[in-house]
């Protein structure tokens, strides 16, 4: 009998871990991925929510090699505010990034390029600066 229960268990971890480490987009906030039409292709890009004071962190592996990394957090509102925060792989802060930081008005979102990414695993925080209730937002890198 324990023979049974370890092969189940040994068919249940191969269906479980290619599905769960496929992704490249890791965080702790639960989010759905789905596809969607982004310019001149379609992407995976996943959403959340966040709250007030609320920190979410995310995570994307880059290659060795890379030549650019696209980041771009959506929130869809001008009335909240929202903090992306970017880590290098060996822990360092890239920078802190708030929605007027492109010198245009608050429009709920914005984009960034990083040209010649160190490769490795690079980390994202997600802060509920200024948030009533809860806020859904969108997260795309890579």
């Amino acid at each position: 009998m324990k023979f049974g229960r370890i092969i189940g268990l040994l068919v249940v971890l191969f269906l479980i871990v290619p599905v769960a480490s496929a992704g490249s987009i890791g965080s702790e906030n639960s989010g759905v991925a789905s596809n969607l039409p982004q310019v001149g292709e379609f992407g995976t890009r996943a959403y959340f929510s966040i709250s007030q004071g609320e920190l979410d962190y995310h995570g994307y592996f880059v290659s060795p090699g890379a030549s650019s990394l696209s980041v771009d957090l959506n929130w869809f509102s001008d009335l909240y505010s929202l903090r992306l925060g970017i880590f290098r792989p060996n822990g360092s802060l890239y920078g802190y990034y708030y929605d007027c930081d492109d010198g245009d008005d608050p429009d709920g979102e914005f984009r960034l390029t990083i040209n010649n990414p160190a490769s490795g695993s690079w980390t994202f925080t997600v802060y509920g600066e200024s948030v009533t209730g809860t806020q859904p937002y969108s997260f795309n890198v890579g």
